[in-house]
């Protein structure tokens, strides 16, 4: 059986290689005249939309269950759940050169139940020596749009593969509400903390292109790092008859958050330059 799966395979991709010969898109060095392979040429425009999600759960059933740090940290029930959808369009103002615009959305949800037990450092069972520092469901949107601009690198000369560096110059604006999971931390923690935030910056990315046809493709990114400013303010309600303390701070540099080094899949679709008459 392993051996009937094996044949099968090579006979598969043997085959998708001599279509890919035989339709030239990996040929080496197809424009003489430049010297090089031209992954996608000027005047070509691009429409398409990218994506991620992520899981991880750091969950358990029991009090002891979960993720531990050096014996002592301990997240018991904890889960984030990050999403994000981009479309975009954009145009070759040279070969393997492209500017456009960039539109994104991003969200997360995250449940944390984040302890500090030092019963096994003390060897004691005193339950008042496991201690509960943040018990918080947080929900977060953001919308953000940049200028972005991407330069393709055939990969040895093919047309079928390329890497790409992309630069954006972005804009966002977004917001997180947070409240305690149980009743018992609302007067501790507040019973509900609002934040916006807006933000500018630098992005940069890098990626794989992966031709389809000659008018599409799947490229996978990664956002490598952030450099910018943000604005953010707090609102955190404390409860009826109670004051509301509000905060605001701005900053200015690496930007830390769930989108760095996560992969988006994408969608492309290449339009090809209207030929003149």
């Amino acid at each position: 059986m392993k051996r009937v799966l094996v044949i099968a395979c090579s006979l598969l991709c043997l085959s998708a290689f001599a279509q890919t010969q035989e339709s030239g898109i990996l040929d080496r060095f197809t424009d003489p005249s430049k010297g090089r392979t031209v992954f996608i040429s000027k005047g070509h425009r691009a429409a398409g939309v990218s994506g991620t999600y992520r899981y991880f759960n750091a969950g358990g059933e029991q009090d002891g269950d979960g993720y531990h740090i050096l014996s002592m940290l301990n997240i018991g029930n904890g889960s984030l759940h990050y999403y994000s959808i981009a479309p975009s369009y954009s145009w070759f103002a040279a070969d393997d050169f492209s500017i456009g615009v960039r539109l994104e959305y991003t969200g997360y949800t995250l449940d944390s139940d984040l302890k500090l037990d030092i019963r096994q450092v003390t060897g004691s069972d005193d339950p008042e020596l496991n201690l509960r520092l943040m018990c918080r469901h947080m929900n977060s949107n953001s919308f953000g749009a940049s200028l972005a601009a991407r330069r393709y690198v055939s990969f040895f000369g093919s047309k079928m593969f390329a890497v790409f560096g992309e630069g954006r110059l972005y804009g966002n604006y977004g917001w997180v509400k947070s409240w305690p999971l149980d009743e018992d931390n609302i007067e501790k923690e507040g019973r509900r903390r609002n934040t916006t935030a807006w933000g500018a910056g630098i992005k940069l990315a890098g990626g794989l292109c992966v031709r389809l046809r000659d008018n599409s493709a799947l490229t996978l990114s990664v956002p490598i790092v952030s450099v910018g400013y943000t604005h953010t303010h707090q609102d955190k309600q404390q409860g009826v008859g109670k004051e509301n303390n509000q905060a605001s701070m701005s900053s200015f540099g690496l930007n830390r958050n769930a989108e760095v080094f996560s992969i988006h899949v994408g969608y492309v679709r290449y339009i090809l330059p209207k030929k003149k008459r």
